[in-house]
Order: C-alpha cells, then structure tokens, then sequence
C-alpha cells in the first residue's frame, strides 16, 4: 500500500518538473506563440518563417573548398546536359533549316585550319570527359575504387585521358 502512496505523490511532482523548452510540452501546456503552428504545412512560407524568426539561411556553395571530386561532378552533368542539347537541337535544326547538308561541308572546307582544330577541341572534349567519366561511374557500381585516394586518382585518369583523347580527335 506504501508503494500506491509514494506513486502518486511522486508522479505529480515529476510532471510538475516537465522542461517546458520542447515543443510537445510548449503545445500541451498552452504556451504556443507560433502563428503558424495551426495552419497546415502547404500554406507555410519557410523562407518568411525564417527571416521572422531570426534564422540564418542555408550556406551558399561558395562557402565550400571546390574539391576535384566535386569539380567532376557538376562537369559530368554539366557535359551530359550540354551534349544532349546540342545533338537534339542539332537534330532540329537540321530538319527545318532551310539548307543542304553539302552547304555545311562547304563552310567546314572554307574555314582556316586553326579554327578548324578550335571547333573539334569544342566537340569532342565533352564527349571525351563524359564518356570516361561515365566508365568511372559504372567502376564504382560495381562497388570498386570507392575509397577517397581512388576516387581522387581515377579522376585524374579521367582529366588525363581527356586531354589525350581530345588531343588526338582534334588532330585527326
């Protein structure tokens, strides 16, 4: 019977100790001041909510050190986006541009040939870049040179087999 009483002396005593610094205790203790704590989530402006309330905002990229693996990253992307909208537009282009594809041969033969390796540099380094930096990603699906010193070497085998393999179509 002792055990009933000190029960329920102390139960009291410990909810009476209850922080109130979390928001279940603030919401069940009526101590709610958010004005948008009964509107549902879709209505809520988060950037105003933010600014209303003092915080700071997410770090802009700018803030980080520009590593390798994250320079190739957004150049893989980067290249990808790039190619696919070229050859589309490319693609387009040709079928409702007014002219025959011996009037393109005809501008590429009239052109000097410093412009001529400016333009096969322009074209096939992304190729180059995507292409083996697409053989590095499927490496690394195969659960292979995923530690940072792989990561780090393999993409400078990606730069150099760019370099060379861009030389060598440009000259071609």
């Amino acid at each position: 019977m002792a055990a009933f009483r000190r029960a329920a002396v102390t139960a009291p005593a410990r909810m009476a100790r209850i922080s109130t610094s979390t928001p279940a205790a603030r919401a069940v203790g009526g101590g709610v001041t958010d004005p948008d704590a009964a509107k549902p989530t879709l209505e809520i402006d988060p950037f105003a909510k933010a600014a209303r309330l003092n915080r700071p905002m997410s770090p802009h990229l700018a803030i980080y050190k520009w590593e390798m693996t994250m320079i190739g990253s957004i150049m893989h992307r980067a290249t990808g986006g790039a190619g696919s909208a070229i050859f589309y537009g490319g693609a387009i282009w040709y079928a409702i541009a007014p002219f025959h594809s011996a009037t393109v041969v005809n501008l590429a033969h009239s052109l000097p040939v410093p412009m001529i390796i400016a333009a096969k540099v322009l074209l096939a380094a992304p190729i180059v870049y995507h292409s083996l930096n697409g053989i590095r990603h499927l490496t690394w699906d195969t659960a292979k040179a995923l530690k940072v010193p792989d990561v780090f070497n393999t993409g400078y085998v990606v730069l150099a087999g760019t370099a060379i393999g861009t030389a060598y179509l440009a000259l071609q």
